[in-house]
């Protein structure tokens, strides 16, 4: 049975978790596009990362370099913030590209969509009731 009491005090019931190619390029962009902060780090001997968390806002996530056993793939992630075009802007200065500018979407939320330097989309929003109520 999934309940609360066997998450971890600081996670959510689902971790997202990134393999990718560059995986210090991974935590050098979200750290500058997202404030992301490194909660715990593992290495090999060669200083690939072996494994790591991060917080973002509220959540954490998990990487790791990819390798033969693990290859690399890519992920969405949907990321509520307070101020989806600054959060854009910023993941574009960081090295992410621009696939969808932020916009109002029909459901009332602002939303931006980019692509992170190791092909993750990240899709940015602000929640509508964060910001005021459009009249139809």
């Amino acid at each position: 049975m999934i309940n609360e009491g066997h998450v971890p005090e600081g996670y959510q019931s689902i971790t997202p978790y990134f393999t990718v190619a560059d995986a210090d390029l991974l935590i050098d962009f979200l750290a500058n596009a997202f404030d992301a902060k490194i909660v715990k780090e593992n290495r090999y001997e060669d200083n690939r990362v072996q494994h790591a968390r991060l917080r973002i806002g509220t959540s954490i996530i998990m990487l790791n370099q990819s390798s033969e056993d693990y290859p690399a793939n890519s992920s969405q992630m949907h990321l509520f913030v307070g101020d989806t075009d600054a959060v854009f802007e910023r993941a574009v200065q960081a090295g992410a590209t621009p696939i969808m500018v932020p916009n109002d979407r029909p459901h009332g939320d602002r939303m931006g969509g980019i692509k992170d330097p190791c092909g993750n989309v990240w899709w940015i929003a602000t929640h509508a009731h964060k910001r005021e109520k459009r009249t139809r």
